[in-house]
């Protein structure tokens, strides 16, 4: 094994002990510099065994991995932050998608009041939440449930979602990368907001903190393919200069 695979496995042995490593510990313990300790947090990332964060790494374990009911509780004071944030792009009258993902989910509690509102979503969860609502009107679209989702997904959730034109859609995402975009872990999570996106005026995505610097599987769209990014935390200067070259307004809840 080479001095570089050596120092590899220790980094791996550190996450799986302690969750978190910081770059300037790393320097110290293994007695190599910064630069090599990105090299090797950078390679652990594109194996998806570990997601860079600001200072470090972080043991990455995929939210889609989670059960449904657990992938809600991640991070749920942000997420109800963005939820609200984008509930204030939504206004009377309008026709708008919304995604499945949990972010997504967060911003439904806030929609309740609107009028003349209609709902589109392959979400089963978003429909529960208006089950027993007057308003607004939903619309679920068919094709085949994925349980670990709540979701409908397929060829025929495809067709449906394009007899619709929305004015907003409210798009989750798994991972957001400065270089590759936005980033999904299965194909079928990405196609389905592909298509949400191309049929809606304005569209919008919603991604907690520890979406940014994660790498997905898939790449779905640009960084420059949507209309805005609404955010709970801070984004790091990378990401900021890049939505702002390409026109893209990032809300911070």
């Amino acid at each position: 094994m080479s001095f570089t695979e050596n120092r590899l496995e220790l980094i791996r042995d550190l996450l799986r002990q302690k969750q978190r490593v910081l770059v300037k510990d790393l320097v110290e313990q293994l007695g190599v510099s910064q630069e090599s300790i990105r090299r090797d947090l950078r390679e652990l990332e594109t194996e998806g065994f570990a997601r860079r964060v600001y200072g470090g790494a972080v043991l990455d374990r995929q939210e889609s991995d989670q059960p449904f009911a657990d992938r809600l509780r991640v991070g749920a004071r942000e997420k109800a932050r963005i939820g609200e944030a984008a509930a204030k792009l939504v206004a009377d009258g309008m026709k708008i998608f919304v995604d499945e993902g949990t972010t997504a989910l967060a911003c439904l509690k806030y929609l309740e009041s609107r009028k003349d509102l209609t709902i589109v979503t392959h979400s089963l969860a978003v429909a529960a939440h208006f089950y027993y609502l007057p308003t607004p009107s939903v619309r679920v679209l068919g094709g085949r449930l994925r349980a670990d989702y709540q979701a409908t997904f397929g060829p025929e959730t495809m067709v449906a979602i394009k007899d619709h034109y929305f004015d907003l859609a409210i798009v989750a995402i798994s991972a957001v990368h400065a270089e590759r975009g936005f980033m999904d872990y299965g194909e079928d999570e990405a196609i389905v907001r592909r298509v949400a996106r191309n049929q809606a005026k304005r569209s919008v995505i919603v991604a907690d903190s520890s979406k940014f610097g994660r790498l997905g599987s898939i790449h779905t769209f640009g960084l420059g393919d949507v209309d805005a990014v609404i955010t709970g935390g801070a984004l790091t200067k990378d990401f900021t200069d890049r939505f702002r070259q390409l026109n893209v307004d990032i809300i911070h809840a």
